[in-house]
């Protein structure tokens, strides 16, 4: 008994750390992208139900990690799995509000981020920019987007819908592609690094072929 309690309390710790990562979780996401970037729109509801999850608990996650939260390993991950089915069910039932969630978090991490870091970095070199101004910028083109897309979605529900599917699914995919680099079999050094503007071509790349394809699909 105390052998099955062990690895009972074992099994919760390795879940409740899940954070998107591992090659298990890489596989199984790319398979996700996939589907999100080139079928999107056929199956809006369901990507919107799976985004939502997904950030719902990867947003959880940090969120609790960064208040260092006191909870048990059972608790962190109730609370992930909570959040992340309310997200998701939110997403798919409330269309607009679930583009605005999806687009806030695709935008603020995909975009902003190294938009926001460019520009605070060219300020920097003449004037003393304090750290905690890239996170508030980030949120803020965030959120500037994220709006804007969702009011989009009023209007024109199907070419919003396409290219948000496509860019997140584009994007996760070479993200998590290039994850899974360390534990191939073979020396993949040469390949260029994470940050590499090569990487970004091929997202912008994979991006426009997810809206060219379900573009086609639909016409």
């Amino acid at each position: 008994m105390e052998q099955i309690n062990t690895l009972g309390t074992s099994l919760w710790d390795n879940l409740s750390q899940i954070k998107m990562e591992g090659p298990v979780l890489c596989g199984v996401m790319i398979l996700l992208s996939l589907l999100i970037c080139f079928e999107g729109y056929k199956l809006y509801r369901l990507a919107l139900l799976c985004m939502g999850f997904a950030v719902g608990f990867s947003l959880t996650h940090k969120v609790l990690e960064a208040l260092k939260v006191p909870l048990s390993a059972q608790q962190f991950l109730m609370a992930q799995t909570i959040v992340g089915i309310i997200c998701a069910v939110i997403s798919a039932s409330l269309v607009k509000i679930g583009v605005f969630l999806i687009a806030y978090y695709f935008v603020k991490h995909s975009l902003a981020a190294p938009i926001a870091a460019f520009v605070l970095g060219l300020a920097g070199e003449k004037l003393s920019i304090p750290n905690f101004l890239t996170p508030i910028l980030t949120s803020v083109i965030g959120l500037v987007a994220a709006f804007w897309i969702a009011r989009l979605t009023a209007d024109s529900l199907r070419p919003v819908i396409v290219i948000l599917t496509a860019a997140v699914g584009g994007f996760a995919l070479i993200n998590y592609l290039v994850a899974l680099f360390p534990v191939f079999p073979y020396d993949l050094s040469f390949m260029p690094p994470e940050g590499s503007m090569i990487w970004m071509g091929a997202k912008v790349f994979v991006t426009a072929a997810g809206v060219g394809i379900q573009g086609l699909k639909d016409n």
